[in-house]
């Protein structure tokens, strides 16, 4: 335990301290932490052999709720608004859209079976928030029409549907048995239901409590801490989409008139980039480098075709009827950045027991890190 308490300091203080330099570097700082996780492990200098990829997908999923949370919870409201409903068209429909066009792809030139080309491609349809999040925030980019938080509402929101689709597909490509229509059903119900009762019996209590008493220092932020946990584990465990759960109760949380608010998402701010520290430098490290070479050329392709077809044509199909700018559509379709979710998601699927979820883990690895690379690097400009 020492020894892993050792090590775990020693990373956040080294993620911690050539983070300012990431900055200064041409593409997005996260990238530093997957690099850190690779060179520390079982290829690297330091050969760390770690392969548990169940606690990965635990530890992994556990830090994406809170970026979640926090997604929802700063979102602006009077921001969003404008742009809600076709936020909310890209991040449902959009998704289904670019997992089935990428999942055809992977069939036809790959040689995917259908349910492996459909899975592969519901595990990288959403937009990852943390990648976009990160370049936005770094660059400060405050783009036109309201394009800054129609990515953000999308890439927020969008991860619930493609775990819908992934947890679907990942249990038929295992073999199990499963009723699509009620899985579906209570995955959004749970989800939608719970996350939206938790959030406003939450903003209900707090503010009771701070009204009957004197509530100790920070005591509200250990509250919100907890409430984001059980927003997410309860509809989980009862079959729920505990990620789209725990995004409604942000969004509910962050509408309510709650005392010292700024505090708050100061808070869940260094939280979120622990967290997105955490996923990236475990992913890193979980990869074995050895294995990449043979998924770079499919891993290529994909992002390519992903990037050049099947966003655009989603992005294209949906925003139409609100006669976008094509360059409001250029700009979002390139915005569509991979990035940890959709490695998670993959982890999902070696953990459900799918038959090659190894290989499927590196060939996703691969797209999400050259869409950092080449999105990542670019959409500034």
């Amino acid at each position: 335990m020492n020894q892993i308490l050792l090590f775990i300091g020693l990373v956040i203080i080294l993620c911690l301290t050539i983070k300012p330099v990431g900055k200064k570097l041409p593409f997005p700082t996260l990238l530093i932490f997957i690099a850190l996780g690779m060179l520390l492990g079982v290829n690297g200098p330091a050969h760390i052999d770690f392969s548990d990829y169940a606690l990965t997908e635990t530890v992994c999923s556990t830090a994406l709720l809170f970026i979640m949370f926090y997604g929802g919870f700063n979102t602006n409201i009077d921001r969003a608004k404008p742009v809600a409903v076709p936020a909310v068209l890209l991040s449902t429909l959009g998704v289904v859209i670019t997992a089935g066009i990428t999942g055809a792809f992977a069939h036809f030139a790959l040689g995917f079976d259908w349910v492996g080309g459909l899975l592969l491609g519901s595990v990288v349809a959403s937009t990852d928030a943390a990648s976009v999040f990160s370049v936005l925030r770094e660059h400060s980019l405050s783009l036109r029409g309201g394009t800054d938080s129609l990515l953000e509402v999308e890439s927020g929101s969008n991860d619930p549907v493609a775990y819908m689709l992934t947890a679907v597909l990942a249990t038929l490509a295992a073999g199990g048995d499963i009723n699509i229509p009620m899985l579906l059903a209570k995955q959004i119900i749970l989800g939608v239901g719970l996350g939206l009762v938790i959030g406003w019996a939450s903003a209900r209590l707090i503010e009771m409590c701070i009204r009957v008493s004197a509530t100790a220092e920070g005591a509200h932020t250990i509250f919100l801490f907890a409430v984001a946990i059980v927003a997410y584990a309860l509809p989980s465990y009862l079959g729920g989409n505990g990620f789209l759960s725990v995004y409604l109760a942000g969004i509910v949380l962050g509408a309510s008139d709650i005392t010292d608010k700024v505090e708050l998402a100061h808070f869940f701010d260094t939280l979120t980039e622990m967290a997105e520290m955490t996923i990236f430098f475990l992913l890193g490290l979980l990869v074995t480098p050895a294995r990449l070479p043979q998924m770079l050329l499919p891993g290529l392709a994909l992002m390519a075709f992903m990037l050049f077809v099947s966003r655009p044509i989603a992005v294209g199909m949906l925003l139409a009827p609100f006669k976008t700018n094509p360059r409001q559509v250029a700009l979002v379709s390139w915005a569509g950045l991979r990035g940890a979710a959709s490695v998670v998601f993959s982890l999902f699927a070696v953990v459900a027991g799918v038959p090659g979820g190894h290989d499927l883990f590196d060939l996703v690895f691969v797209i999400a890190v050259s869409s950092i690379v080449v999105q990542g690097s670019l959409l500034p400009a």
